[in-house]
Protein backbone atom coordinates (compact mmCIF):
# COMPACT_ATOMS: atom_id res chain seq x y z
CA UNK A 1 0.00 0.00 0.00
CA UNK A 2 1.18 3.00 -0.85
CA UNK A 3 0.80 6.77 -2.60
CA UNK A 4 0.88 5.29 -6.22
CA UNK A 5 -1.89 2.65 -5.29
CA UNK A 6 -2.04 -0.76 -4.03
CA UNK A 7 -0.47 -4.53 -4.37
CA UNK A 8 -1.52 -7.67 -5.81
CA UNK A 9 -4.27 -9.32 -3.67
CA UNK A 10 -4.02 -13.27 -2.88
CA UNK A 11 -6.55 -15.61 -1.59
CA UNK A 12 -5.40 -18.13 0.67
CA UNK A 13 -8.14 -21.21 0.95
CA UNK A 14 -5.66 -23.20 3.29
CA UNK A 15 -4.33 -22.21 6.98
CA UNK A 16 -0.88 -20.26 6.39
CA UNK A 17 2.17 -21.25 8.09
CA UNK A 18 5.60 -19.45 7.18
CA UNK A 19 6.63 -21.46 3.91
CA UNK A 20 3.28 -20.59 2.09
CA UNK A 21 3.68 -16.82 3.47
CA UNK A 22 7.45 -16.87 1.92
CA UNK A 23 6.03 -18.17 -0.93
CA UNK A 24 3.23 -15.90 -1.59
CA UNK A 25 6.18 -13.34 -0.83
CA UNK A 26 8.45 -14.75 -3.48
CA UNK A 27 5.19 -15.06 -5.90
CA UNK A 28 4.42 -11.23 -5.33
CA UNK A 29 6.59 -8.79 -3.75
CA UNK A 30 8.27 -8.06 -6.71
CA UNK A 31 5.71 -8.20 -9.45
CA UNK A 32 3.16 -6.11 -7.26
CA UNK A 33 6.20 -3.28 -6.91
CA UNK A 34 6.89 -3.84 -10.80
CA UNK A 35 3.04 -3.28 -11.50
CA UNK A 36 3.14 0.10 -9.30
CA UNK A 37 6.26 1.09 -11.53
CA UNK A 38 8.05 1.58 -8.14
CA UNK A 39 10.84 -1.00 -8.89
CA UNK A 40 12.88 -1.51 -5.89
CA UNK A 41 12.09 2.57 -4.51
CA UNK A 42 9.23 1.12 -1.38
CA UNK A 43 9.38 0.03 2.36
CA UNK A 44 8.22 -3.23 3.25
CA UNK A 45 5.86 -3.24 6.64
CA UNK A 46 4.61 -6.42 8.14
CA UNK A 47 3.77 -6.92 11.51
CA UNK A 48 5.15 -9.30 13.76
CA UNK A 49 2.89 -12.26 13.45
CA UNK A 50 5.35 -15.78 13.85
CA UNK A 51 4.84 -16.57 9.83
CA UNK A 52 6.00 -13.15 9.42
CA UNK A 53 8.85 -12.83 11.51
CA UNK A 54 10.17 -17.08 10.96
CA UNK A 55 13.89 -16.74 10.05
CA UNK A 56 13.33 -17.79 6.15
CA UNK A 57 11.09 -14.75 6.08
CA UNK A 58 13.38 -12.16 7.27
CA UNK A 59 16.12 -13.61 4.95
CA UNK A 60 13.82 -13.44 2.36
CA UNK A 61 13.01 -9.76 3.10
CA UNK A 62 16.49 -9.05 3.80
CA UNK A 63 17.59 -9.73 0.53
CA UNK A 64 14.65 -8.53 -1.36
CA UNK A 65 13.29 -5.71 0.30
CA UNK A 66 15.25 -2.61 0.09
CA UNK A 67 13.87 -0.97 3.43
CA UNK A 68 12.04 -2.54 6.08
CA UNK A 69 9.57 -1.00 8.78
CA UNK A 70 9.42 -3.20 11.98
CA UNK A 71 6.28 -2.24 13.62
CA UNK A 72 6.13 -2.63 17.82
CA UNK A 73 4.78 -5.65 19.30
CA UNK A 74 1.00 -5.57 19.76
CA UNK A 75 -0.06 -2.35 17.98
CA UNK A 76 -2.83 -2.65 15.28
CA UNK A 77 -3.74 0.38 14.99
CA UNK A 78 -0.24 0.97 13.31
CA UNK A 79 -0.66 -1.39 10.79
CA UNK A 80 -2.08 0.39 7.75
CA UNK A 81 -3.07 -3.21 6.26
CA UNK A 82 -6.03 -2.83 9.00
CA UNK A 83 -7.49 0.30 7.50
CA UNK A 84 -7.57 -1.25 3.98
CA UNK A 85 -9.20 -4.55 5.41
CA UNK A 86 -11.69 -2.32 7.28
CA UNK A 87 -12.41 -0.07 4.03
CA UNK A 88 -12.94 -3.47 2.33
CA UNK A 89 -14.82 -5.25 4.81
CA UNK A 90 -17.21 -1.87 4.45
CA UNK A 91 -16.97 -2.27 0.63
CA UNK A 92 -17.98 -5.92 0.50
CA UNK A 93 -21.24 -5.54 2.79
CA UNK A 94 -22.93 -3.79 0.54
CA UNK A 95 -23.24 -7.06 -2.07
CA UNK A 96 -25.48 -9.75 -1.44
CA UNK A 97 -23.07 -12.69 -1.66
CA UNK A 98 -24.41 -16.34 -1.76
CA UNK A 99 -20.87 -18.19 -2.70
CA UNK A 100 -17.39 -18.14 -2.13
CA UNK A 101 -16.76 -17.90 -5.63
CA UNK A 102 -18.89 -14.54 -5.40
CA UNK A 103 -16.70 -13.13 -2.22
CA UNK A 104 -13.70 -13.81 -4.15
CA UNK A 105 -14.84 -11.80 -7.12
CA UNK A 106 -16.63 -8.88 -5.06
CA UNK A 107 -13.42 -8.77 -3.05
CA UNK A 108 -11.32 -8.23 -6.36
CA UNK A 109 -13.63 -5.94 -7.89
CA UNK A 110 -13.56 -3.42 -4.60
CA UNK A 111 -9.64 -4.08 -3.97
CA UNK A 112 -9.09 -2.73 -7.41
CA UNK A 113 -11.28 0.52 -6.83
CA UNK A 114 -9.31 1.43 -3.47
CA UNK A 115 -8.05 4.78 -3.97
CA UNK A 116 -4.25 5.76 -3.74
CA UNK A 117 -5.09 8.24 -1.07
CA UNK A 118 -6.58 5.01 1.14
CA UNK A 119 -3.31 3.31 0.85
Amino acid sequence: MLASGIGNLVFIDVIMNHALYLNILRDNLKLSAQNLGIGNNFVFHQDNEPKHTALNVRLCCLYNCPQNLKTPPQSPDLNPIEHIWRELEVRVRKYDIKTKGDLKTVMMEEWMNIDAEIT
